[in-house]
């Protein structure tokens, strides 16, 4: 199947010949001569260098935060011992980050897998005055629909199956492009989302995200 899909990929991809995304001829560690050793997976680490890139020019000053995404990724895809682990870390990878590539960019008729994908990152408020650095506040993870609560004066939270609330932007720290893209995860009132960043805890006890952290947002399938 994976040799099917890559081939695939070098039919419809008009580009030079395929390469992984560093010289191989210069390859020196175990996993980078593990890449070099097999067509397919130097294929895969080349489309993903450009998925990579790609994604980083969409978010903006959120790319930052995929930088620090992506070097726990590596940590993952270094801990394969075989091809077959490198294949499907790397064609989950680009599943993942799908959904950020620019048409002319995109993988056409490749079979990724159905994995949570990477809808928009939350920047760190730029204002740091009223949203100071806490680098000690601890991961969080919740899961539910994206409500824009502008009007009420939250923002825009994540409610949960549930209902609990958790603040995603406050109304006070709205900041482009992420209220857009907010906004436009708002209007999919069917689509569950998952959120991952880091806790913070309101005058009454409430849990939200922090601002001065990176909120990664994932669309399920």
């Amino acid at each position: 199947m994976h040799r099917q899909i890559v081939a695939i990929v070098l039919l419809g991809w008009c580009a030079a010949a395929s390469a992984a995304s560093f010289d191989c001829a210069k390859a020196q560690s175990r996993i980078e001569k593990a890449i070099c050793a097999d067509a397919e997976v130097s294929d895969l680490d080349e489309y993903l260098g450009r998925y990579y890139s790609a994604a980083r020019s969409a978010l903006g000053r959120a790319g930052d935060c995929l930088r620090a995404d992506q070097a726990q990724w590596l940590r993952t895809r270094n801990a394969c011992n075989d091809p077959a682990c490198l294949k499907k870390v790397y064609l989950e990878r680009l599943a993942e980050l799908h959904p950020l590539q620019p048409g002319a960019s995109a993988l056409r008729n490749v079979e990724l897998p159905r994995v949570p994908a990477l809808a928009w990152i939350v920047a760190p408020a730029s204002d740091q005055v009223a949203a100071p650095p806490r680098p000690d506040a601890k991961p969080f993870v919740a899961r539910g629909r994206i409500v824009n609560e502008i009007v009420q004066g939250d923002g825009f939270v994540l409610r949960t199956a549930e209902g609990t609330p958790h603040i995603l932007m406050l109304s006070s720290l709205l900041e482009s492009p992420g209220d857009t893209w907010l906004e436009l995860m708002a209007r999919e009132t069917n689509t569950t989302f998952i959120a991952r960043g880091h806790a913070g805890k309101g005058s009454s006890g409430n849990t939200y995200f922090e601002p001065s952290r990176c909120i990664f947002l994932h669309r399920l399938p």
